[in-house]
């Protein structure tokens, strides 16, 4: 607390100010909002441009926080939403976020409900800033309320990580989403670990890190979902004409012998045996239809 001396002088006539009623910074993270006035990617780069983080607010979809130019460069097909008075953007100084939440760099771009929890709150807080409904304030009071907006955007991110801030959590995400990247050019003969590591933007050691405790670390955890994706094309009817030597090549195989082999070890059965087996079931349930 502070104490203030009266306009008399007299030390019983003295106030005790509580601290917390002095204006305090928020946390140096400078908040600005803003109305989508021009296309989303165009918007977006501009602001990452200026060493500054921000999190896309639509009121018709979810919330997105884009941390750096790299991280926005990365996507494959980066947001291009048409100028709507129903976008807002928020953003905040970069290291001054990273200071209070260290597990974002390295992440993909998180994404957030807005239409309920903390991200519901932060839409509504943001659309008032945008409106000017501080514009009035006097100084310590809107230091106050853009104290409240930081932990808001902080509680936020922290809803939508599921996790606290800590080494396990940011391994459990990073390992969530590069598992995420990994499915889709899963058939490539040329995806490796190293490939791997480059578009996640880490080291290959720290991918490795990241699938210890899996058998065969990153390169078993991609082989187990391979043959996985085609003991269900072995299964389904649909694949029964294509070739299991097509199949086993179409899901980035291109040695027979070490595909029939790893098949076998995993599922204890040839890709041959598997497809018999599958096709004598289809076959018996066409029967008992019939009858």
């Amino acid at each position: 607390m502070v104490v203030t001396d009266s306009s008399h002088g007299d030390l019983n006539a003295q106030r005790i100010v509580p601290l917390a009623t002095l204006a305090v910074p928020p946390r140096g993270m400078d908040p600005v909002v803003a109305r989508l006035s021009t296309t989303l990617s165009s918007a977006i780069a501009g602001i990452l441009e200026q060493g500054r983080a921000v999190l896309v607010l639509p009121r018709q979809s979810r919330g997105t926080l884009y941390l750096d130019q790299r991280q926005f460069a990365a996507l494959t097909t980066p947001p291009a939403v048409e100028p709507t008075a129903d976008v807002f953007l928020l953003s905040v100084t970069r290291p001054a976020l990273l200071r209070h939440l260290p597990m974002l760099s390295g992440l993909p771009p998180l994404t957030f409900d807005l239409e309920k929890g903390p991200g519901a709150f932060l839409l509504s807080v943001s659309a008032m800033l945008e409106a000017g409904f501080l514009e009035d304030a006097i100084p310590q009071t809107r230091q106050r309320l853009l104290q409240h907006v930081t932990d808001l955007l902080i509680t936020t991110i922290l809803d939508c990580l599921d996790l606290e801030v800590s080494v396990a959590g940011r391994r459990r995400h990073r390992q969530k989403h590069i598992r995420h990247y990994i499915e889709t050019p899963l058939h490539e003969h040329d995806l490796t670990p190293q490939s791997i590591a480059e578009a996640s933007g880490i080291s290959t050691r720290a991918l490795y890190q990241l699938f210890d405790g899996e058998e065969g670390a990153v390169a078993g955890w991609m082989l187990n979902r391979r043959l996985e994706r085609i003991h269900a094309d072995l299964t389904n009817p649909a694949h029964d004409a294509l070739p299991i030597a097509q199949i086993a090549l179409n899901h980035g195989f291109r040695n027979a012998a070490h595909f029939s082999r790893r098949f076998r070890q995993k599922f204890g059965a040839s890709p041959r045996e598997v497809r018999q087996r599958s096709s004598r079931g289809t076959v018996r349930l066409g029967s008992a239809g019939r009858g």
